[in-house]
C-alpha cells in the first residue's frame, strides 16, 4: 500500500470508526423506549449508563476485531472502498444485532420482571450490569464470527465481493444465533448453581440509611460478568478462520460446552479459596457486597481469558 493510501485509510478508518459509535447510540436511544438523554443526563441514572456502557463496549470490541483482520487488498483506490465499505457493512449488522440481544436479555434471560421498569424507575444497577454484560458478551460472539477470514476454496471462483459479505453474514448470524441460545441456557445454569433466586435479588428494593435503593448491585454484576465471560470463551472458538460449516460449528460448540461446564463451577473454587474466610452467596445476596462481586467477575473472567486462548 502505498504512503497515501495508507494514510486515507487510517483516516477513513478512524472517521468511519467514530461514525458506526455515534450510530450506535442513536440507535440505542432511538430504541431504548424511554427518554434516554434524560435519564442519562438530567436524572442521572446510573443504571441506563451501565447498560450503554456494555453496548457501546460490545460495539467497540466489533470494531476493533474488523480493523484488525485482514480485509480486501487495498492497493489501490477501489479495494480501499471495498474495504471501508465491507466495515460499514459489518458495523450496522453488529449495532442491529446487539440492539436485538438487550430483547433477548428482556424475554429469556432476565424475564421474570421489565429490565425497563428496573432500569429506569428502579435506578436498578444491577438489572443494567446484566444487560450491559449480554451486551459485551454478544460484541465477542460477533467479532468472532467477523474476526476470522472465509476460506478461499469454499468460494467460486467467479464469486463477486458482495458473494463473499453475503457469506460472511451468513456465518456471523448463525455464531450469534448460537451464541443467544448459549447465553440463556448459561442464564439457567447460573440460577442453579446459587443459592438465592438470582432475579428475585436483582429485582429486591431495600431502604438503607432513610433511602430507597433499587436492586441489588453486586447481584447483577456478578451474574453480568458472568455473561460476559461466556461470551469471552466464546469468542475463542469463533476467532478461527471459517474452514468449514462443520469444523467451525465443532470448535465453537467445543468452546461453548466448556464455557457451560466449568463456569458455573468456577464459583466454588472462588466461594471456598479466593473468599475463604466468608460464604460468597450471603456477601452477595444479603450484604450486597460490590467487591465480593467483583471478586467473582475478575476471576471468572481470568479464567474465561485463558480458556478463549487454549481453544
Amino acid at each position: 500500500m502505498s504512503t497515501n493510501l495508507s494514510l486515507i485509510y487510517t483516516v477513513s478508518a478512524v472517521l468511519l470508526s467514530a461514525g458506526l459509535l455515534l450510530l450506535g447510540r442513536v440507535v440505542w436511544s432511538l430504541t431504548a423506549g424511554y427518554d434516554a438523554e434524560h435519564q442519562l443526563t438530567e436524572a442521572d441514572n446510573p443504571a441506563v449508563g451501565t447498560s450503554l456502557f456494555g453496548f457501546l463496549g460490545g460495539l467497540v470490541i466489533v470494531l476493533v476485531a474488523l480493523l484488525a483482520t485482514e480485509g480486501s487488498p487495498v492497493d489501490d483506490p477501489i479495494g480501499l472502498a471495498w474495504d471501508l465499505g465491507e466495515m460499514v457493512i459489518y458495523g450496522v449488522l453488529a449495532i442491529g444485532l446487539m440492539r436485538l440481544s438487550g430483547v433477548v436479555n428482556d424475554k429469556a434471560i432476565l424475564y421474570k420482571f421489565s429490565n425497563k421498569k428496573e432500569i429506569v424507575d428502579d435506578r436498578n444497577v444491577g438489572t443494567g450490569a446484566v444487560l450491559g454484560g449480554s451486551y459485551l458478551a454478544s460484541g465477542l460472539i460477533i467479532a468472532g464470527a467477523l474476526g476470522g477470514r472465509v476460506d478461499p476454496e469454499l468460494i467460486a471462483e467467479q464469486a463477486t465481493r458482495l458473494d463473499i459479505i453475503a457469506h460472511e453474514i451468513g456465518i456471523a448470524l448463525a455464531f450469534y444465533a448460537v451464541g443467544q441460545v448459549a447465553l440463556v441456557i448459561f442464564g439457567v445454569l447460573y440460577q442453579l448453581m446459587q443459592p438465592r433466586d438470582v432475579h428475585e435479588a436483582i429485582a429486591a428494593d431495600y431502604v438503607k440509611d432513610g433511602v430507597k435503593h433499587g436492586g441489588n448491585a453486586a447481584a447483577g454484576m456478578a451474574f453480568g460478568g458472568n455473561l460476559l465471560a461466556l461470551g469471552l470463551v466464546m469468542w475463542g472458538g469463533a476467532r478461527h478462520d471459517f474452514s468449514s460449516w462443520g469444523d467451525s460449528f465443532v470448535t465453537l460448540g467445543i468452546a461453548t460446552g466448556v464455557g457451560l461446564a466449568l463456569l458455573p463451577l468456577w464459583r466454588i473454587v472462588v466461594d471456598k479459596v479466593m473468599l475463604a474466610r466468608a460464604d460468597l452467596g450471603k456477601e452477595i445476596y444479603e450484604d450486597r457486597n460490590v467487591n465480593a462481586a467483583l471478586l467473582e467477575v475478575s476471576t471468572v473472567l481470568g479464567l474465561a481469558a485463558v480458556l478463549a486462548l487454549l481453544l
